[in-house]
């Protein structure tokens, strides 16, 4: 049995997601829980991880701990799970939605892997999982991916997930105070 997620403030509507998770044997999609934050802190401070995300350089488990109660709090259109081994419950990563527009159909996903999970396939499962629970629990038409072009890792996630490469969008974010370009992937409904 799982331990029980972090609880939303009261009056805060999220999207649903099963509380225990979706999975194709392999890997799990989970919510975060109190008992998760420590793991999750260890992994997400790899110098890969804080080199290509927004995880914070200084990292810690009260500010994770902030920030899932934030999103919680304020962004009832977003999801941020877990990756877990799907019989071990050992957490591999965590992948998430970002700039969620249920109006146009689309929203983008991030996602980060822990140094031991790298190199099995999973991040390209776990993607193809949340890609098609997207497609088939939302209106979702469009689901993108942008990788800084010099992340090779992520990149072959998107193309081996079956995400195409649409272009480069030049000076596209402000990533930890620097402007970074990226390549821009998509998939489309009917195409996973």
């Amino acid at each position: 049995m799982l331990p029980a997620p972090l609880s939303p403030p009261e009056g805060v509507v999220r999207i649903e997601f099963p509380a225990a998770g979706v999975d194709d044997g392999v890997v799990r999609l989970r919510e975060h829980t109190d008992a998760d934050l420590g793991a999750t802190v260890e992994a997400s401070l790899d110098p890969d991880v804080l080199r290509w995300t927004r995880v914070p350089d200084d990292n810690s488990v009260e500010l994770t701990r902030e920030w899932i109660e934030g999103w919680r709090a304020g962004a009832a259109d977003e999801l941020h799970l877990l990756v877990v081994d799907a019989s071990s419950d050992e957490i591999l990563g965590a992948i998430g939605t970002v700039d969620m527009d249920f109006e146009q159909g689309r929203c983008g996903l991030g996602y980060w892997l822990a140094r031991e999970a790298r190199g099995r396939g999973v991040m390209v499962r776990a993607v193809r999982l949340l890609s098609r629970w997207l497609f088939e629990e939302r209106a979702i038409e469009r689901i993108e991916i942008h990788v800084e072009p010099a992340n090779a890792a992520s990149r072959a996630v998107a193309e081996r997930a079956g995400f195409r490469l649409e272009g480069f969008l030049r000076s596209y974010q402000d990533l930890k105070g620097r402007r970074t370009d990226v390549a821009s992937y998509s998939l489309l409904r009917g195409e996973l």
